[in-house]
């Protein structure tokens, strides 16, 4: 099969030195120890050298389970079973069930065939685009529905949840984006029909928010108006979510109401009825439910500083709050932030006027529809003509959606966020505390704690999942079963436990980190999870009220070697007359 499962020792790789008997031991030490701290300085160079926050590539390994497949990239969409303790990953060329552990189940080959690829590749794509990339994964009952780019040439399958052998093939086009490089995303609703949003033409340009009746194999389909700039504005798809009646999109977009302006990105969210009838001659086959309103994610002040790419998006069924990420335009200078929205505010953003512009070119104002009952699903037949009317003419909401605390939950300089993900989790002094997961662009993923008192956000803990800082992140998932977020990169695919308690040896070390997972066991002089996840326990201890205590020393014991690298000072001669104890083909350093 070619594919491994690690279940990673750590790895301990030392910097040899070329030694003789005139070097003293202390020089010894003095020369291993200056070599670590390069080697910690050169892994965390995106954080200061002597954070205790930061956790390399190999400190994370003995608490990690990592799976590669030869030749196999893009690990990029991930399906949980978890009643069956299992995981369906999409990669490049492949399907995989996985345990929740990483160990291999089953793999299934799903490649492009010789003349595909050629008939991909004369069209003017590269060799690597004219593959199949797994870009839509989407459980219903006890079957998969997965959908690849098939060399430009999307195409879907039906599968069984605990055997990947094909059962149905099905169309892919409007389901799946051709470009592996497009941004989409999909959900399956309980009546097996697939809401999507993604590019349904081989250049891209033909954008859309579609739903179709997979598991019934109709026909019809309901989407966006085509070509119409108010609708969709060249979006860039980031996630949807349901809820009750309806179904949410999330992406960027050019704003078209700023158009006679200049062009910029605003954030967006949309809605659509899951029962929407669709039109019949107005809007035929379109949506006759579909809104539109800015998601703000600003500073607060006269001329308040807008994050307006949203970058990723994370929903929580259980609080009925939606995190997301946002950035600064690309070409700007680079900053950060996560917003939080409480279903209330994005309610009372649905609910108000709309933005509307009488001509093309005129400015746009406020104004209200009379019908809106189509716009909340229940839509009866006496007003279906007016309302279509309505439906035409109205899909830009007025108001913005504000996050709860009227400003981002955390903000950051010359840093990209992208993916994120949650846990809430309870502890000593508090029954929810939000833990928020976030994946930057330097290929790190930071564990933030929001302090529910105040609002307020620290960063607990800073990841490095991966050793080479090409590898991207392409999504990651927070699994409560196993406490643990799953990391999908170019190369691989992780299981990242959610705490590191251990690496605190002291008891003053271990509350300095304020990590909300991790509290002083004094039965067993340790720094622990809450004992069989008692957080009352009375020989627990944990105060995590604030941001960790930087400034105090840490005792945290060694961190694993870095690796291998040619010293500063090399020579092509033996560095003091060293001789050949460590082997004949190292560097020799300048003592």
């Amino acid at each position: 099969m070619g594919a491994e499962n690690k279940r990673m020792p750590l790895n301990r790789q030392q910097h040899r030195i070329k030694r003789s008997p005139s070097i003293s031991s202390m020089a010894i030490m003095a020369s291993i120890i200056l070599g670590m701290i390069l080697g910690v300085a050169t892994a965390s160079a995106d954080v200061a050298e002597n954070d205790f926050r930061y956790i390399s590539y190999h400190d994370l390994l003995p608490t990690s389970d990592r799976f590669t497949d030869v030749n196999v990239t893009s690990f990029s969409r991930l399906l949980f079973d978890v009643a069956r303790d299992q995981v369906i990953v999409g990669a490049r060329d492949n399907l995989y069930r996985l345990s929740l552990h990483l160990d291999v189940r089953e793999r299934s080959t799903w490649e492009v065939t010789p003349a595909m690829r050629t008939m991909c590749q004369d069209k003017g794509q590269s060799e690597e685009s004219c593959r199949n990339y797994i870009m839509v994964l989407e459980a219903h009952g006890n079957r998969v529905y997965a959908c690849g780019t098939y060399a430009f040439s999307p195409a879907c399958s039906w599968r069984q949840m605990e055997n990947l052998t094909v059962t149905r093939y099905d169309k892919g086009v409007a389901k799946c984006p051709f470009s592996p490089a497009a941004n989409n995303t999909a959900l399956m609703s309980d009546s097996g029909r697939l809401f999507v949003g993604t590019t349904t033409d081989f250049s891209g340009s033909d954008p859309a928010i579609i739903r179709a009746d997979v598991s019934q194999e109709s026909a019809r389909m309901l989407r966006t108006n085509q070509y119409n700039s108010k609708w969709l504005n060249d979006p860039q798809f980031v996630g949807s979510f349901e809820k009750g009646e309806f179904v949410y999109f999330l992406f960027r977009e050019a704003a078209v109401e700023y158009i006679n302006c200049g062009k910029i990105v605003y954030s967006r969210i949309a809605r659509i009825c899951k029962n929407d009838p669709g039109g019949t001659q107005i809007l035929k086959d379109n949506w006759t439910s579909f809104v539109k309103a800015r998601l703000n994610c600003s500073l607060p002040g006269d001329y308040p500083f807008y994050f307006n790419e949203i970058q990723g998006m994370v929903y929580s069924q259980e609080e009925g709050v939606l995190y997301a990420t946002f950035t600064t335009p690309e070409n700007s200078i680079h900053g950060s932030a996560i917003c939080a929205y409480n279903m209330s505010a994005i309610h009372a953003a649905f609910s108000g006027a709309f933005k509307y512009q009488d001509s093309l070119g005129s400015a746009w104002h406020r104004q209200d529809a009379q019908h809106r009952d189509h716009y909340e699903c229940n839509a009866g037949p006496t007003a279906r003509h007016v309302s279509l009317l309505d439906s035409s003419k109205y899909q830009l909401m007025d108001q913005a959606v504000q996050p709860i605390t009227g400003q981002p939950l955390h903000h950051t300089q010359l840093e990209r966020f992208g993916h994120v993900a949650i846990d809430v989790i309870p502890t000593k002094l508090h029954e929810r505390v939000h833990v928020i997961y976030v994946a930057t662009d330097a290929g790190l993923i930071k564990k933030i704690s929001v302090l529910p008192r105040t609002k307020s956000t620290c960063v607990v803990e800073i990841w490095r999942p991966e050793l080479s800082r090409e590898s991207r992140i392409q999504t990651i998932q927070y699994v409560k079963e196993t406490d643990s977020l799953y990391v999908g990169t170019d190369t691989a695919l992780s299981r990242i436990s959610s705490q590191h308690c251990n690496r605190h040896l002291s008891r003053v070390s271990c509350l300095n980190s304020m990590d909300p997972y991790c509290g002083w066991n004094e039965l067993q002089e340790a720094c622990t999870i809450a004992p069989n996840g008692d957080t009352l326990a009375k020989y627990w201890i944990q105060n995590a009220t604030e941001c960790p205590v930087l400034t105090a020393p840490v005792d945290g014991g060694w961190s694993a070697w870095s690796e291998w690298g040619r010293c500063a000072q090399a020579s092509g001669g033996q560095a003091l007359g060293g001789g050949d104890d460590f082997g004949a083909n190292m560097d020799s350093c300048q003592c």
